[in-house]
């Protein structure tokens, strides 16, 4: 996403699945309190700016914000080197998998939910605008209503933090302290907004 980092490092194939294990520790811990928040702030919309029943909006939620780290963290891992660009499928396969295995969310719909991400190839406004979208479909959100600029902008802000955060912990599952400090200053700057 931001590309200014200069160490590489390529992690081999054989250390996926500890690295995996790492990085769905480490993205989980982020997208509980992320997921809590959306929620949070989805239930204080008022119910003129809704459509609908916001009965079961939990589940497609949690797996669209995992679609969203994944894509995040591919893209991360892809720009900064930490990875060769031929072993993203495998590696997001895999991670797929365990965040499948481990929360029961279905890997499908996360993968169906990260690709929709895919086109915005890690600019930071489109996938904010991408993000907001998908939440106010996903939790019947009239984007015409009065108060849809303001949740755009705490939505915005929410995922920009977010993607920062996934980067961070990406580079903490690759084992890449410079990155982790570099990404704790963007971090810093941002949650500062």
């Amino acid at each position: 996403m931001f590309g200014f980092f200069k160490k590489k490092i390529k992690a081999k194939r054989e250390d996926f699945n500890l690295i995996v294990k790492d990085l769905h520790k480490n993205i989980s811990q982020v997208h509980t309190s992320f997921g809590n928040e959306i929620i949070e702030i989805v239930n204080k919309i008022p119910p003129e700016d809704k459509f609908g029943s916001q009965t079961f909006f939990a589940i497609p939620l949690y797996e669209a914000i995992f679609g969203y780290q994944i894509t995040c963290l591919i893209g991360f891992t892809s720009r900064e080197g930490l990875i060769s660009i031929m072993d993203n499928l495998e590696l997001k396969e895999l991670l797929l998998t365990e965040i499948s295995n481990e929360t029961g969310l279905g890997k499908n719909s996360i993968k169906d939910y990260a690709d929709l991400f895919l086109s915005c190839s890690g600019n930071i406004e489109c996938l904010n605008n991408e993000f907001f979208n998908l939440v106010c479909k996903i939790c019947s959100i009239d984007k015409n209503s009065p108060s849809a600029p303001r949740i755009k902008k705490k939505l915005e802000n929410k995922s920009t933090v977010l993607a920062i955060e996934t980067q961070k912990n990406t580079a903490l599952a690759f084992g890449s302290n410079d990155l982790v400090n570099q990404l704790d200053k963007v971090l810093n700057e941002n949650s500062n907004k």
